[in-house]
């Protein structure tokens, strides 16, 4: 009877083998039925030694479930530094490394696509407050690993922190839990291991930033084919696979089995007892990660149908002046005729003056429905046409509220990022500019748009003259439910949103009050 399961299994994987891999890569891999790979060998819990000289942690376990469904095996080499891991790969003395995205870009390696991504979150003592963004922490003290791959990359998209830099991540959190420093950041799963490892209670995950940890593979270059095999069994690979991987580290699975001496019993008791505090802490940090995640599509959709009521409403003043001309257009062909006044000439006249009329409100309704449209695409897009987009929308609106404003942008200036949400950023942003000077009463009411290229960096601002943002708010401005409105006419989400979306597009944005009103000045760093 085993030998019947044996045999059944075996028939199910050779099936999953030809549907998966081309004949060419099956010949490929039963050439080199051996992968040899590499790593870091202190990178725990992604990958590193354990007391008994044992290779473990996540990489392994997932290149171990792959291997069941595969004409290959994955052999780990081992080696003592990650400089000695570069060397052998850079050879071709071993075939592939296990690796971060960031850290392959100025090699000769081919690299394979990202099977795990992990965001760097920030670490503070138990008591702190959920944060939202890092942003509300660019005044503390705030510590990295210097020669983490993450690192550059944190440092572009938060060019305002000044970062503290350590040559390892226990001095940096082992700062944080005495109060040396105010938070640390690192990726997810090494910070959950090495809080549990080094029993610092006191430490707790407070929030993510929008940088992730990408793990992939790279590859020596004569092995081309390997990776196309290797993204076909990423792409294979069930979430589940991964997420129980993952899981595993995090919850502490890898807690060496003690022996049975009286000290080894001892440990084996406050291992347990660490389990327990960390099974706990997961519970209870994966429950608020879920009710945050939820806020956070909440908060999204209200900005949109808020966004959208500000949009039917411009529509309407856009609508209004042509239908207008429209009913007296009307009018107009019904006297006429009555008086004999309709001839060919005349006819003309009137429809070329009707089709103005449609035409306008045919481009006010695409103009909206773009605007509205699903799209989750990141292209390049000119600054200036968007601009323009959204203040032809709220043009009506803008003459009815006596605004006036002038725009200074270069054709030539682009800008990558979702031209929808970036529709909603700016109109976010004038809109409230329009609140402000209906509640003050002003007479004069001003914006100016502007935008500068230089040395990669777009510099975008908009200034207002509507008597700025009161001092004891400015400081909160862009965190959720933070509104200068009166109770029941702003839900102080509009500006919390054009954060994230400015964030996404690894930009930062400022506001300061200048003169006689607000300016909001956003920064976009282009790649390099």
């Amino acid at each position: 009877m085993r030998i019947l399961h044996f045999l059944f299994l075996l028939i199910l994987q050779l099936h999953a083998v030809d549907t998966l891999f081309t004949a060419q890569e099956q010949q490929w891999m039963r050439e080199h039925p051996v992968i040899t790979y590499v790593g870091d060998p202190s990178w725990l819990p992604y990958e590193g030694y354990n007391k008994q000289g044992e290779y473990i942690g996540i990489v392994p376990d997932l290149l171990n479930m792959d291997s069941n469904n595969t004409l290959i095996t994955f052999k780990h080499i081992d080696t003592a530094t990650w400089d000695e891991s570069l060397e052998k790969v850079a050879s071709g003395e071993v075939m592939m490394i296990s690796q971060s995205s960031y850290s392959n870009k100025n090699t000769d390696l081919n690299f394979t696509d990202v099977y795990l991504s992990t965001p760097v979150v920030i670490v503070m003592q138990q008591g702190e407050r959920y944060v939202s963004s890092l942003h509300q922490l660019s005044k503390k003290k705030i510590g990295l690993v210097d020669n983490q791959t993450t690192s550059p990359v944190l440092r572009r998209r938060y060019p305002k922190i000044v970062f503290t830099d350590y040559s390892s991540l226990d001095k940096g959190l082992e700062d944080v839990a005495t109060g040396k420093i105010d938070a640390f950041l690192c990726s997810l799963p090494r910070a959950g291991y090495e809080i549990a490892m080094k029993q610092l209670t006191n430490l707790r995950i407070v929030g993510k930033t929008n940088v992730n940890n990408e793990l992939g593979f790279g590859v020596h270059p004569q092995y081309a084919l390997l990776v196309s095999i290797m993204n076909k069994m990423i792409a294979d690979t069930p979430e589940s696979d991964i997420q129980s991987a993952l899981s595993k580290w995090t919850r502490q699975q890898y807690v060496e089995k003690p022996d049975y001496t009286a000290l080894y019993i001892a440990l084996g008791v406050f291992a347990l007892i660490a389990l327990i505090s960390a099974f706990f802490y997961r519970k209870v940090r994966l429950e608020t990660l879920a009710r945050l995640d939820a806020q956070a599509k909440m908060l999204e959709q209200q900005s949109k149908m808020a966004a959208m009521g500000e949009m039917l409403d411009a529509v309407a003043h856009q609508w209004k002046q042509p239908l207008n001309a429209l009913t007296m257009y009307a009018d107009l062909l019904h006297s006429d005729f009555d008086e004999g006044n309709v001839d060919k000439a005349y006819i003309k006249e009137m429809l070329e003056g009707v089709q103005v009329q449609i035409d306008h409100m045919t481009t006010t309704l695409g103009e909206f429905r773009n605007f509205f449209r699903p799209n989750t695409a990141i292209t390049s897009f000119s600054l200036n046409e968007i601009v323009q987009s959204v203040l032809f929308l709220v043009n009506d609106e803008f003459m009815k509220n006596n605004i006036t404003v002038e725009v200074q942008i270069d054709r030539n200036i682009l800008i990558e990022g979702n031209k929808n949400e970036f529709k909603h950023l700016i109109l976010n942003i004038i809109n409230n500019a329009k609140d402000a000077f209906n509640e003050k009463g002003l007479r004069e009411r001003h914006l100016d748009i502007g935008a500068l290229q230089d040395a990669g960096t777009t510099t975008l601002t908009i200034k207002d003259n509507a008597g700025g943002i009161p001092e004891n708010v400015i400081d909160h401005i862009f965190e959720a439910n933070v509104t200068t409105k009166e109770p029941g006419k702003g839900t102080g989400i509009g500006l919390y949103m054009s954060l994230q979306i400015v964030e996404k597009m690894n930009g930062t944005i400022t506001v300061a009050n200048e003169g006689d009103g607000a300016c909001f000045t956003i920064t976009f760093h282009q790649k390099q």
